[in-house]
Parts: C-alpha cells; structure tokens; sequence
C-alpha cells in the first residue's frame, strides 16, 4: 500500500520554498552582502540592511557556514573554465 502525504500540493511547495529560502539566507552570506552594497543610497533602510548583512557574512564565515556555497561556486566557476576554454588543437 502506498503512503499518501497528508499535505496538500500547495503546503508542500510552501515548504520547499521556506527551506530553499532559509538555504539561502544561510548559506549565501557573501552574495547577499554584495546585493545590500548595491542598493540605492536612497532606498528606505539600505543602510540597516546592509549593516545587517555585513554582521551576518562574519559571524557566517568565522564560523565557517559559507563553506559550501564557496565550494558550489568554485566547482561552477571550475566546470565554466572546461566549457569555454579553447580547444586542445588550437
């Protein structure tokens, strides 16, 4: 038999969502960092968001939670390098 979930469609892509979002926000300090220095000057809060930001990628990388994002990244920058690189005979 079977095991049917008991959440809807709607609740499970909400999960999904909520973790891939928390994900994210853990894991991705140094990006977020980057998009908070990028905002406007003139936008509504920038500088608390970004001072946030800043506290949270150094506490993230002393202790060291940015380590797989690093690693995801480096192996994507690695895979674009032999993508793109010209071929052997030239």
């Amino acid at each position: 038999m079977a095991h049917s979930s008991s959440l809807s469609p709607a609740r499970r892509l909400l999960t999904i969502v909520l973790v891939a979002a928390a994900s994210g926000v853990i894991f991705g300090s140094g990006p977020i960092l980057v998009w908070t220095e990028q905002l406007p000057l003139t936008m509504p809060y920038q500088a608390v968001l970004q001072s946030a930001a800043d506290r949270w990628n150094t506490i993230a990388a002393r202790l060291k939670i940015t380590t797989p994002y690093d690693m995801v990244r480096a192996s994507e920058r690695q895979i674009e390098s032999y993508r793109f690189a010209p071929a052997p005979d030239q």
